[in-house]
């Protein structure tokens, strides 16, 4: 499993990716400015941003493939993971990033300053999705095959961030609970109610509260892209067995219990 460095180390890498794709796109437009044709740039943008997004993209599921690698907590006996790559933004998804961020400069008193912050903003948290699905994608692949009972998300907020107070509430809230979701999408539900609750944290003590009922999304937007504009958070996972009759490390019994792998061994 995992420790703090490597979730950082893992958080920092999809971040460079992330910077690189924004400084990129800072060049590119610093052709332009306040008093630029705002259908030039619209233009421009529509026939390349969309590569952007699919190139740092790709990189960004490898970099994910590679910490689940590094991370996954379960026995030799488990095998190896089979390597599940998410896919980048798809296009349309970008086109309509461009179109949403350049309404700022078709507006009668045209926001240039706004308009670069919105298209930056959505393409760090573009680049940074498919990191953060091909975890778990790979994690719901291993428990499709029967190798662990259920996967725990635990969201991890940046400690720098959340020290210095740039980390938002609602992050903190989410990552404050702990691995009690069961699916990145939920961990990442800046737009869902509920919660499906294991019932323990990874050091085996019993959660308040009981078991959730899920996570829903309200409306039609999917949770899985509910991470905001240049958040740093990442979700990681807990593996979880089913044991009968099971003693928590407090001394607490169950006849049946959701346990974190690394307290069976």
């Amino acid at each position: 499993m995992a420790n703090a460095a490597q979730i950082e180390e893992f958080r920092q890498a999809a971040l460079a990716i992330s910077s690189l794709a924004q400084d990129q796109l800072r060049d590119l437009l610093s052709s332009f400015g306040p008093g630029s044709d705002p259908k030039r740039v619209r233009d421009l943008l529509l026939r390349v941003f969309p590569d952007f997004m699919t190139t740092f993209g790709d990189t960004a599921a490898v970099l994910g493939a590679d910490f689940y690698d590094l991370m996954r907590d379960l026995p030799p006996s488990s095998g190896t993971a089979r390597t599940v790559l998410s896919a980048p933004a798809k296009t349309k998804q970008s086109e309509g990033t461009v179109r949403w961020a350049v309404g700022a400069l078709f507006a009668e008193d045209p926001d240039w300053g706004a308009f670069e912050t919105s298209l930056l903003g959505a393409a760090q948290r573009l680049v940074m999705l498919p990191a953060r699905s091909t975890v778990d994608l790979m994690a719901r692949s291993d428990a499709r095959s029967g190798k662990v009972a259920a996967v725990g998300w635990g969201r991890r907020t940046d400690p720098a961030r959340a020290r210095s107070g740039k980390s938002c509430a609602w992050c903190i809230n989410l990552a404050g609970r702990g691995p009690v979701y069961r699916s990145d999408a939920a961990a990442g539900a800046v737009v869902g109610r509920g919660s499906e609750r294991t019932g323990f944290d990874e050091n085996g003590t019993r959660l308040s509260g009981g078991v959730g009922g899920g996570v829903q999304a309200r409306g039609a937007r999917g949770l899985a892209n509910d991470y905001h504009d240049n958040c740093h958070c990442v979700p990681v996972p807990t593996y979880y067995e089913r044991v009968t009759n099971y003693r928590t490390p407090s001394g607490r019994e169950y006849l049946s219990a959701l346990v974190p792998i690394s307290l069976l061994r």
